[in-house]
């Protein structure tokens, strides 16, 4: 049976498998020992996303939406249409073409919605759109000046991270600080490339900022999540992870506030 297509007679957009392209793509989540496996044997018991991450031990669920999203890309060929999205649906494609042995028939359906999700994960009108939503919901939250620890990233360090784990350049520091207060001002005046997304804000105390700042660096800095790279740019750059500032956060009993989710997946 051939895969049944869209776009067929031009060689644009996305392929729907055939039944035995996708049984082949459900027998190697069955038995994928990845993140994304792990997802997906989670779902298939119908576990919730809070259930599945807590069973993980991560603390924060929004990796659960984003692996299901690439999921239905690989089961379904119902491809991300969000930039961001896709772009992480095709590096699991990338990686699974690269990694398993496929019947001709599924290494034609996966190569070919490959190329579709790469032109979505490229389509300029898009990432426009993404960027304006990310930066309205990173000014709603700076505007209510909730005291805490905030981790900020510049959109094109979330898109190519610095390594293939998905740890990337990002700015954790406290709230009040002066250092904090500069870098949301320089956002307006054009001092950056690029406007920065808020991802996360890790709510503490007025009085207890500080020491909560000083915990993060430290801990951060113990786990090798290394500043070097980013030394011209202050010290409150670090190569890390939101799933790793969760974990942390978690651990100092703070309230995690995800103001965009950002987690890059470890598939490529």
């Amino acid at each position: 049976m051939t895969d049944e297509l869209v776009g067929q007679d031009d060689g644009l957009g996305a392929v729907r498998p055939s039944r035995e392209v996708q049984a082949e793509i459900v027998e190697l989540l069955r038995n994928d020992t990845t993140r994304l496996g792990q997802v997906f044997q989670g779902r298939e018991r119908e576990l919730s996303a809070d259930d599945i991450a807590a069973e993980l031990g991560v603390a924060t669920s929004g990796f659960v939406f984003n692996y299901t999203r690439t999921i239905r890309s690989l089961v379904d060929g119902d491809l991300a249409t969000a930039p961001t999205l896709a772009l992480q649906a095709a590096r699991t494609f990338r990686r699974l073409l690269r990694d398993h042995d496929w019947s001709p028939e599924a290494h034609r359906y996966l190569e070919r919605n490959l190329a579709e999700l790469e032109r979505r994960a490229n389509d300029e009108t898009a990432r426009t759109v993404e960027a304006e939503q990310a930066k309205a919901q990173t000014e709603r939250a700076e505007s209510e000046n909730v005291p805490g620890v905030y981790v900020y990233a510049l959109p094109h360090y979330l898109r190519y991270p610095y390594e293939k784990s998905g740890r990337t350049l990002m700015k954790v520091g406290r709230s009040d600080s002066d250092v904090i207060q500069r870098f949301m001002n320089q956002t307006r005046t054009t001092a950056l490339p690029e406007e920065p997304i808020l991802l996360r804000i890790y709510q503490t105390d007025p009085q207890s900022s500080a020491i909560a700042e000083d915990r993060f660096h430290r801990l951060l800095e113990a786990a090798d999540h290394h500043r070097s790279v980013a030394r011209t740019a202050g010290r409150e750059w670090f190569v890390t992870s939101t799933r790793f500032l969760d974990e942390v956060a978690m651990t100092l009993a703070l309230r995690i506030e995800v103001v965009n989710e950002a987690e890059i997946t470890d598939d490529e």
